[in-house]
């Protein structure tokens, strides 16, 4: 269900976050997860999609990019633990793929994730709405994500 929001000559057709199911945050370092990076041997060198990688050297602060995607990852993360609250998580954190939470950019730099593989498949019927911000002078990178019920898309309701 979406929610007509009423903003100059313009019908803004925004989601019903009223059944949102999870909530996750969350904030890195820029500076210390830059170290992280080019550390040898870095966790990190298998958590990022080659989209991803290849959306954060385009930018002028590629690991302030990298950052905000981290940060991305781990809110949806949150936010799908929080609506699993009481009950085991389906897939545990040391089996996780990263990298089928991928972040992804459109041509005017607006995010949205793309689930894949199992976590796709755990979260069947479900979207998570992102929100990335980072600041290279702060060193500061952070994620909000919903996890909510999925909408129809277009398609689907004119069909």
């Amino acid at each position: 269900m979406s929610v007509p929001l009423q903003r100059g000559a313009h019908d803004l057709d925004l989601p019903d976050l009223s059944p949102a199911t999870g909530v996750g945050v969350d904030v890195v370092g820029i500076s210390a997860f830059a170290a992280q990076l080019g550390a040898p041997g870095t966790r990190f060198a298998a958590v990022f999609t080659p989209g991803e990688r290849r959306t954060a050297t385009s930018r002028p602060h590629p690991d302030a990019s990298l950052a905000a995607r981290w940060a991305a990852k781990e809110a949806v993360v949150k936010a799908w633990s929080a609506s699993r609250f009481g009950r085991a998580d389906v897939i545990g954190r040391d089996h996780l793929d990263w990298r089928e939470i991928e972040v992804r950019s459109d041509a005017l730099g607006r995010v949205a994730i793309r689930l894949h593989g199992a976590v796709a498949d755990a979260l069947t019927g479900h979207e998570v709405l992102v929100s990335l911000s980072h600041d290279a002078e702060a060193d500061v990178a952070c994620a909000y994500a919903v996890l909510i019920p999925r909408r129809p898309t277009t398609e689907e309701t004119t069909a």
